[in-house]
Order: C-alpha cells, then sequence, then structure tokens
C-alpha cells in the first residue's frame, strides 16, 4: 500500500481515504443513476432543498449542495432555465425569493431519490440491518468530531 493510502504512525489504512473513495464511487453511481433525469446530483439536492422549503435561502442551497454560495447562484440561473425552478420575488417581503418547482423540476426531484435510494440499496448491499445503523451511527459520531473547533 502507498503511503497516500498508510497511516504511516499505525500502519493500517486510512479511514479518511476508505471515506473518499467510497464517497467518489458513491457520487459516479449516484450520476449514472441521473443521467437520465437532466440533473447532476449537485443539482438534484438543491431541487429536493427547494421542495422542503420555497423561502430556502441561497446559502442553504449551497451547503445542501456541497457549493459554494457563488456556484449555487450559477446553478440556479441553469435551472431556471432549464425549466426545473421558478423564481419570483415574496408577495409581501420584497427581498425574499421565492423559489419553486415546476411540473418538470417535480419529476426530475422524484426521479432523483428513486436514484438515491437505487445506489445507496447497493452500496448498503453487503451489510446487515445492524451493521448499516451501526456505519450510520459511527460516521455522524466522527463528523461530530469534527464540527467546529
Amino acid at each position: 500500500m502507498s503511503m497516500r493510502k498508510m497511516n504511516v504512525s499505525s500502519g493500517e489504512a486510512w479511514i479518511g481515504y476508505s471515506l473518499k473513495i467510497t464517497q467518489h464511487r458513491l457520487r459516479q453511481r449516484l450520476e449514472a443513476e441521473l443521467a437520465g433525469t437532466g440533473v447532476s446530483a449537485a443539482q438534484n439536492a438543491v431541487l429536493l432543498a427547494i421542495d422542503e422549503n420555497p423561502q430556502i435561502s441561497n446559502a442553504s442551497l449551497a451547503r445542501a449542495a456541497f457549493v459554494t454560495p457563488q456556484s449555487m447562484q450559477g446553478m440556479l440561473v441553469t435551472l431556471e432555465r432549464d425549466g426545473f425552478i421558478t423564481r419570483t420575488p415574496h408577495p409581501e417581503h420584497g427581498r425574499i425569493i421565492m423559489t419553486e418547482l415546476t411540473d418538470k423540476g417535480k419529476a426530475a426531484a422524484r426521479a432523483g431519490i428513486i436514484a438515491a435510494e437505487t445506489v445507496e440499496r447497493r452500496m448498503l448491499s453487503g451489510l446487515t440491518g445492524d451493521e448499516t445503523r451501526l456505519l450510520d451511527s459511527l460516521l455522524r459520531r466522527c463528523a461530530d468530531a469534527l464540527e467546529g473547533e
């Protein structure tokens, strides 16, 4: 195993490297499943977030899609241009932009949910239910340990 893949101090594989490989393959599979919907994985995350909250801020959308706020603005322009969303000023609060899914956007979001579930089932197919719950718990604890300071 190369130095990049090994934790030199312990001789064990780096968990972070294994996570990155898994995340990369997960993303590749999801992008392949989404190919027929006309949206990317990041765009699908945006559609799902908008569906849950039409008043969601661009910053919150950027966090949901793991992109910068600047990239999010471009993504919203593309989604609107391609007919997945409409954006209009809030009737009572002029500074708030309402973003809503069109019928095309709703169909893409539904297809995205199915695609994500398909890929996740495949990823977890070698694990038992108990192992899946344990993996989820352990990954959440790792993420929490890295939060903040």
